[in-house]
């Protein structure tokens, strides 16, 4: 009789690394793997961001340090350091080099970079009541975005698109451009890598980004028509169509995201603009699903200190019964099975290797995960170690099965120092023919509530598309569309999008099938607020061949361009990113906090939202008209960034002093809504608030006809 198992490739080994920092599970493979981060033998697809500079590799890392560390323990090393946000640094370590690199006792956590995967425009914004606003009716004036910065972080842009100029097809609205894959050009200040294109002349040459991993050919161009194109003579026209663009064509992992967002920081400063940054994208696998990622930390860093709004889709599996709660208080359990679906035999994409398993426990529960293999006719054939959630790593294997098929796994856990528990799987089915066998998860634990996410993984990105956890016996659990929105959209201060179908004719709505749902697990409602992301016709780029088919076509300067149909939160989210510049127009003075709030504060509710919030449309549909309307009545609120001036102690009960305040200086007090009240002046540098009752207070300094706005809260 033929052995079922013919043989074991590589053995499967636990391992445990010594460190005190926390080491993410993409790092505790790679040190664990004898640093192959290609994996040579070509069983596994790239999980790591490798780089060469003069000829030798870097491996990029993002990793957490204590706010005033001062990063002096890179130069014992051959490092590149990218940025510091916070407590957030990115840096690329050479490979050789890695392994000394993380016992540096400075770094408390670290781990390797993760890779992220990436209706009628008319009747859209019809819907969001966006006409008013661009007519400025009963508002101070027409708000159309002019002077505010909407940042892209994409893939896909036709820098020549006509939609990207104004109406009249004179005056072009892209500043500046960064292709981290282009290698001729000049880097952005600050960076050794990719190039930076400035101005018309430049785009115009460029003509288009460089094609990538992703190479989805056209997805940054649709989401830039939705946010700020002009139409370019057609009803195609954005939501904030006069604002100024910034395109991010990155290197699709974390540390070059967030270099993306310094970029553009940088740029927003110099001109002295207000920033509004779009992702159209996200992931599930390699990551906390609790909004305490690395990312989520560096998002919310930047929304507070910077005062840079994110808008962020949801993710787009709500039709995916992908997800899978594993409650283990219920006494009688204690072991949860449920089948793995595949994207086989056919693969939707080209470039399918297999699919990523990621758990966590919630409020660290500890449990353990294995992988079960049986063939068609369901004998087991073979199964893989349990693997705890305490930190260990299971080395890559392949199962050869008795029909030649060959079952490629890896598991690896996440070392949180008991905080957290963290497990993921990646696995895959080769030489599919239809009838080869099926995978099996299996989660055991004693107490405490566990969640599985089965996701798809590209060969060359990780994928984000979720695929079912099946119930296939009586006793296996079947997947459902909860938890369903990924990251980063999870972090606190980011706007996070749903996307919903609108019927212009019959003047409703229904949440599109596809759009994340919660809950989720934080303290706060993700996702938060719904637009019209259904067949949205906006730009497509004129030099791809995967874009959709053109519905309109324009011509400018002697060459067609098209407008085409999409749907996703993709589409959605740019959607609030193009309110937000509108409301940053009327009110630049808003900071981050504020502007999200007016979004949701203005949320319409009605018979498609029903009783808002809800983990489907969070806090309803985003109303443009009434937003832009409170931003008008708004008084901004941004605490000043001049070091020189300070008021202590904040919160106040009694005395607020100040220092840093000129004798000639005028200082006032008024609530959040500008008016006027009245306080004692002790000096120059004090003032007497006990007359205040207890909230939010704004402290005016008017010194040589400028005027500096601080926040304080009275006790």
């Amino acid at each position: 009789m033929k052995k079922l198992v013919l043989s074991i490739i590589f053995t499967c080994l636990t391992l445990s690394i010594a460190y005190s920092q926390q080491l993410g599970s993409g790092l505790k493979c790679f040190l664990s793997n004898n640093h192959n981060v290609k994996g040579e033998n070509e069983l596994f697809a790239p999980r790591f961001c490798i780089e060469k500079h003069q000829n030798k590799e870097y491996l990029s890392l993002l990793m957490r340090v204590d706010r005033d560390c001062d990063l002096k323990f890179l130069e014992k090393y051959d490092c590149i350091f990218g940025t510091k946000t916070g407590r957030v640094v990115t840096v690329k370590v050479n490979v050789n080099q890695v392994e000394k690199f993380v016992k540096e006792k400075d770094i408390i956590d670290v781990e390797t970079s993760r890779m992220v995967g990436g209706e009628h425009l008319k009747n859209a914004t019809m819907d969001l009541q966006v006409k008013q606003v661009w007519e400025g009716m009963d508002l101070n004036q027409a708000y159309t975005g002019k002077d505010v910065l909407i940042g892209i972080a994409d893939w896909g842009i036709d820098y020549t698109h006509p939609t990207f100029y104004d109406t009249l097809g004179e005056e072009y609205r892209i500043v500046a451009a960064w292709d981290q894959f282009r290698l001729n050009g000049p880097h952005p200040d600050g960076f050794d890598y990719g190039t930076e294109i400035i101005g018309k002349e430049s785009l115009i040459f460029a003509a288009h980004d460089t094609a990538n991993q992703l190479d989805t050919g056209y997805h940054a161009t649709h989401v830039g028509g939705i946010c700020a194109g002009s139409g370019a003579g057609t009803d195609y026209i954005g939501v904030a169509p006069q604002a100024n663009l910034l395109f991010c064509t990155f290197i699709p992992d974390e540390a070059h995201y967030i270099d993306c967002c310094h970029w553009m920081k940088q740029v927003a400063k110099k001109m002295n603009k207000r920033l509004v940054i779009n992702n159209s994208w996200g992931v599930y696998s390699f990551g906390y699903l609790d909004g305490t990622s690395t990312l989520d930390e560096f998002i919310n860093t930047m929304s507070e200190e910077d005062s840079i709004v994110f808008v962020i889709s949801a993710g787009n599996n709500g039709d995916a019964y992908f997800h899978i709660k594993a409650d283990f208080n219920q006494s009688q359990i204690d072991t949860v099975r449920s089948e793995i679906e595949f994207n086989l035999p056919k693969p939707y994409t080209n470039d399918y290797w297999g699919q990523a398993i990621s758990l966590q426990g919630e409020n660290g529960a500890v449990f353990s995960s294995k992988l079960e293999f049986y063939n068609y006719y369901w004998q087991k054939v073979g199964e893989t170690p349990l693997l705890q959630s305490d930190g260990s790593v299971c080395k890559e294997t392949v199962f050869l099965t008795a029909n030649n098929d060959s079952i490629i796994y890896r598991g690896s856990s996440r070392d949180t120092l008991g905080k957290k528990t963290f497990v993921d799987w990646e696995v895959r089915q080769s030489n599919y023919t239809g009838n080869s066998g099926h995978i099996v998860l299996v989660i055991t634990a004693d107490n405490g509530v566990v969640h599985a996410w089965n996701v798809n993984r590209r060969s060359k990105a990780v994928g984000n598309t979720g695929f079912k956890f099946k119930q296939t016996f009586e006793g296996y659990t079947m997947g459902d569309n909860e938890y369903g929105v990924s990251e980063p959209a999870l972090a606190e201060k980011a706007i996070t999008v749903a996307a919903y179908k609108y019927f212009p004719n019959a003047s409703r709505s229904e949440i599109a099938s596809f759009s994340s749902r919660g809950p989720n697990m934080t303290s706060y409602w993700k996702p938060e607020i719904a637009a019209p992301g259904y067949s949205i016709i906006s730009s497509i780029s004129s030099f791809s061949n995967t874009a959709p088919p053109a519905s309109k076509t324009v011509t400018f300067e002697g060459k067609e361009y098209g407008f085409g149909a999409a749907s996703g939160t993709s589409m959605s989210g740019p959607m609030v990113t193009g309110l937000v510049a509108l409301i940053l127009q009327a009110n630049p003075n808003l900071s981050s906090e504020e502007v999200k709030q007016i979004v949701l504060q203005t949320a319409r509710q009605d018979n498609d939202t029903k009783q808002c919030p809800n983990n489907t449309w969070g806090f309803g549909k985003i109303n443009a008209y009434e937003a832009v309307k409170m931003a008008e009545r708004k008084v901004g609120i941004i605490t000043t960034q001049d070091e020189s001036l300070t008021i202590f102690p904040n919160p106040a009960k009694d005395i607020l002093y100040m220092e840093g305040v000129s004798n000639d200086s005028k200082i006032s007090v008024s609530d959040v809504m500008g008016r006027n009240l009245e306080v004692k002046h002790l000096n120059t540098e004090a003032l007497d608030v006990r007359t205040l009752t207890s909230g939010v207070y704004i402290l005016n300094i008017e010194d040589k006809g400028v005027v500096k706005k601080i926040k304080f809260i009275k006790k």
